[in-house]
């Protein structure tokens, strides 16, 4: 399967229908409204260890695995009615059921609460995957976009060498190091969205111990075994404070052995899902970051479907 093409720019060129609206005000992902009533859409709830935590469920005509898909907000902030389109576009273009996760969020609950959440829930979901799609196989893959992105990470890693463990994960614009060090926190601190001050602050509001920043549980890029990792999309922005996050991460997963597609959008910033609806660079990359999942998937399962129609 072929990388995702990326047109070339010049460094630092911000598309500018989406200069145009960071000049005027920030589009908030978390000011979405979800879409009109969907029959093959609904809420439901995911039971856990001392805890319930809200999920919504949205049917695809495949049945070959579910993707559990975490939404973004720095830990902080999101839910299932800000990431709502994320998830369905998710389901629309791949074709699989989608089961997206209100985890519990700081300052109220902070580190490691999230990460237990997302381990827990893949696979809650794993396990019940039959009952909440059905006939849907009790296979999963993740997504996940900036800090839901380090969430699926982190359920993958967890979850390796288990029954539970995803067959392949996809990563947008992924918070996966919290290292302020990192030249992009420097080069795009403002003016792109995100700040680098916004990130400290979600970080100092998500952990109670500056030690938990080398907890690999907090910066994934750290696990020393990156190697259990399935095959992953990973989708990035040129102009982003977390672009060398993803940067590391993909160079890592790499030298680990693990298959990584990776795009790196150079006239997008941080989130740029959200500016979709204006921007046709940012529709174009969310399009073929959705479709390269789709086919890694296709790929994934081509003699799993076959194997399933011989037996039966």
């Amino acid at each position: 399967m072929p990388d995702p093409v990326t047109p070339a720019v010049a460094a630092h060129e911000l598309d500018p229908r989406i200069a145009e609206v960071l000049r005027t005000v920030e589009v908030k992902a978390d000011e979405r409204t979800p879409s009109a009533a969907d029959p093959l859409v609904r809420d439901d709830i995911a039971p856990l260890r001392g805890r319930s935590l809200p999920i919504r469920l949205y049917q695809g005509p495949r049945d070959d695995c579910v993707i559990v898909f975490f939404h973004g907000g720095g830990f902080v902030k999101g839910d299932l009615d800000s990431h709502d389109a994320q998830a369905r576009m998710l389901c629309e273009v791949t074709g699989r059921p989608v089961v997206s996760v209100q985890y519990r969020l700081a300052p109220e609950h902070r580190f490691p609460s999230a990460y237990v959440d997302a381990v827990e829930v893949v696979r809650w979901v794993h396990e019940h995957a039959g009952t909440l799609f059905a006939s849907a196989a009790a296979r999963i893959a993740v997504a996940g976009s900036s800090a839901g992105a380090n969430l699926a990470l982190g359920a993958a890693l967890a979850l390796a060498s288990s029954p539970s463990a995803p067959a392949a994960q996809l990563l947008l614009c992924p918070f996966a190091s919290g290292d302020p060090t990192l030249p992009s926190r420097t080069e795009f601190a403002e003016g792109y969205g995100l700040t680098s001050r916004a990130v400290e602050w979600f970080i100092e509001a998500y952990v109670s111990d500056p030690a938990q920043r080398q907890d690999p549980r907090f910066a994934p890029v750290l696990s020393e075994n990156l190697d259990v990792l399935p095959p992953t999309v990973l989708f990035s922005s040129a102009l982003d404070p977390l672009r060398d996050d993803a940067r590391v991460l993909s160079k890592r997963l790499r030298a680990s052995g693990v298959h990584v597609l990776a795009s790196e959008e150079p006239t997008l910033p941080h989130g740029y899902f959200k500016y979709a609806g204006l921007s046709e660079a940012a529709k174009d990359a969310v399009v073929r970051m959705n479709t390269a999942f789709r086919d890694l998937l296709d790929d994934l399962y081509a003699d799993v479907a076959y194997s399933e129609r011989e037996l039966k």
